[in-house]
């Protein structure tokens, strides 16, 4: 006599559950999967009233946290000041660096901010000033991005409880909200990422599908390099997306051919202008390239830095990232470990933690792997702890039967709203200075107005004739806008670049008139003198040089000198 299949049962959240290890489409009367399905996420119907208020909850939540005080803190960094000034330059000299492209990163990232840039009528100064009108287009992402990350969870769990943990986190992280307000590499990334795995969990994953996946994936590695980490979770969840399918081998192969299409056209642009390969093929990394720039060289050199431990005193893991938010950092590693373990049990039933917790895994061990790491390479890692973490209280959720499955909802709403409300949280209030309660930095200290007044006593008191060394913060801002300084150059290209450095400055104190210091500025110079090579600049700034304005406001300190000759 046949096994009677076991009913589906709905839950409170408006969402149908299935016995583990079943699966069946939502729609009425449509078949039943296959076996092979049986191990995929869940597959699920629309959202219902109740999926669409969570999903505008997520959405519009992301849009008040990072777009509240958006232009006004942090302060604009030298990383956003870069790309800004890469887009500035393809649109303006058609070229994707003001100066020598050194392959420092590939150049999606930055092409696409070209993009949002060049439709936009007044273009840079379309939000005010350039760093303003780039972090609205990575707002714009990260509302995105919280779509994929809802879905991506509503997926992996099949209900609501799981999506809506992940996107608290994703938003309302005072170490997401810093980071994810700023113009940089990983915010756009993590845009690809998301949208890759989004792709194959949206549907019954076909041939196309897999395409457009795997080319999401390639541009995500050719916005930022450590993408390529996650490329083994990503083509495992496509391997078992189509178990079973006829299709399958071609789903694999055109997948891996979309995802290496981007890459392979990065390595040919290098290959035709004939720096793919340094001179001789000397890869000696004490012996910088000299006749031309190399993309392999710089891959080499990469792989090859080293700066520590993420764990050794004074890293960002303890000086940044911990004092913003040690509860999702916390509770992402326990959530990532736990993950990782129900996963690698069983792989059949828990395809959902093992996806989470290997992506989690794949970019935690990126940043203690000991090379070179900055503050904002923590952003790959927020949404997937968020994941990990909402995966887990989901579990923990369905274990529990009722009437205790019945407070458990009520009892997390509870806890996070705690995280928004205590100012031992930091999430939205905090201690002021006399112990007053006030609204966290993200939504209450303003910064930038500080480089504004930098950028206004610039325009008010040097000529544009004049040779400026400054850091990148401002650089589009100098360069875009009437009166335009011709001669102000970042630091980094006056000390790295030989055109610069021979043709504009000679290597020599005498030839620079102002120092603009941003924040931090001197230390980077320091940092970036291993060869000498800031040498002059630093000569002029400590021996030949009056301060003649600064600005401070808490541990902000933006200063220009005057060099006298």
């Amino acid at each position: 006599m046949p096994h009677e299949p076991a009913p589906i049962r709905d839950s409170a959240d408006g969402v149908r559950y299935l016995p583990p290890g079943r699966l069946v489409a939502a729609r009425p009367g449509a078949a039943s999967t296959s076996p092979e399905q049986a191990a995929g996420p869940a597959q699920q119907g629309a959202l219902g009233r109740r999926g669409i208020a969570a999903l505008v909850f997520a959405v519009l939540s992301g849009l008040i946290t990072l777009g509240y005080h958006l232009f006004e803190y942090p302060l604009y960094s030298t990383d956003e000041g870069t790309y800004m000034e890469r887009a500035w330059a393809v649109i303006r000299l058609g070229g994707l660096a003001p100066v020598t492209y050194i392959y420092d990163h590939a150049p999606a990232g930055w092409l696409m901010i070209a993009g949002w840039v060049s439709v936009l009528p007044d273009q840079f100064e379309a939000f005010g000033n350039a760093l303003n009108t780039g972090r609205v287009l990575v707002l714009l992402l990260h509302l995105a991005s919280a779509f994929f990350l809802f879905e991506i969870a509503r997926k992996l769990s099949g209900g609501l409880l799981a999506p809506v943990i992940a996107t608290f986190f994703f938003n309302f992280s005072p170490l997401a909200i810093y980071y994810e307000r700023e113009v940089l590499l990983d915010n756009i990334m993590v845009f690809w990422v998301l949208l890759s795995i989004y792709l194959l969990l949206r549907r019954e994953t076909r041939v196309f599908t897999a395409t457009w996946s795997g080319l999401a994936f390639g541009i995500s590695v050719v916005c930022k390099e450590n993408a390529i980490f996650f490329a083994p979770t990503i083509f495992y969840l496509l391997a078992r997306r189509t178990k079973g399918d006829p299709d399958r081998r071609f789903a694999m192969m055109l997948w891996l051919v979309a995802a290496t299409a981007p890459v392979a056209f990065y390595f040919l642009f290098a290959t035709l202008k004939g720096e793919l390969f340094p001179t001789g093929l000397d890869f000696n990394l004490n012996q910088p390239q000299t006749e031309h720039v190399s993309l392999l060289y710089e891959l080499w050199d990469q792989v090859h830095r080293n700066q520590g431990t993420l764990f050794s005193h004074g890293s960002f893991l303890y000086t940044a990232w911990l004092p913003k938010d040690p509860f999702l950092l916390a509770g992402g590693t326990a959530a990532m470990l736990v993950s990782l373990y129900l996963g690698l049990r069983d792989k059949e039933r828990n395809l959902g933690f093992l996806v989470a917790g290997t992506l989690a895994f794949e970019i935690a061990f990126y940043l203690v792997r000991g090379s070179v790491i900055l503050d904002f390479y923590v952003i790959p890692l927020i949404p997937l702890y968020a994941l990990c973490i909402a995966l887990v209280a989901d579990r923990v959720h369905k274990r529990f039967r009722a009437p205790a499955a019945r407070i458990f909802v009520p009892a997390v709403c509870a806890g996070l709203a705690a995280l928004l409300l205590l100012p031992a949280g930091g999430y939205l209030v905090t201690h002021g200075q006399k112990g007053q309660l006030q609204l966290a930095d993200v939504y209450y200290l303003p910064q930038t107005y500080l480089q504004e007044e930098q950028l206004a006593w610039i325009r008010q008191h040097i000529p544009v004739d004049d040779k400026i060394i400054m850091d990148d913060d401002l650089w589009v801002m100098l360069h875009d806008q009437d009166p335009v300084y011709p001669y102000a150059w970042s630091h980094w290209n006056a000390a790295g670049d030989p055109t610069i450095r021979n043709k504009i400055f000679h290597a020599d104190w005498q030839d620079i008139d102002y120092i603009v210091l941003s924040n931090g500025m001197k230390q980077a110079m320091i940092g970036n003198n291993t060869g000498g090579q800031e040498n002059y600049i630093l000569d002029a700034l400590d021996n030949h040089s009056i301060e003649v304005w600064q600005a401070s406001r808490g541990n902000v300190h933006l200063a220009i000198y005057k060099v006298q000759k």
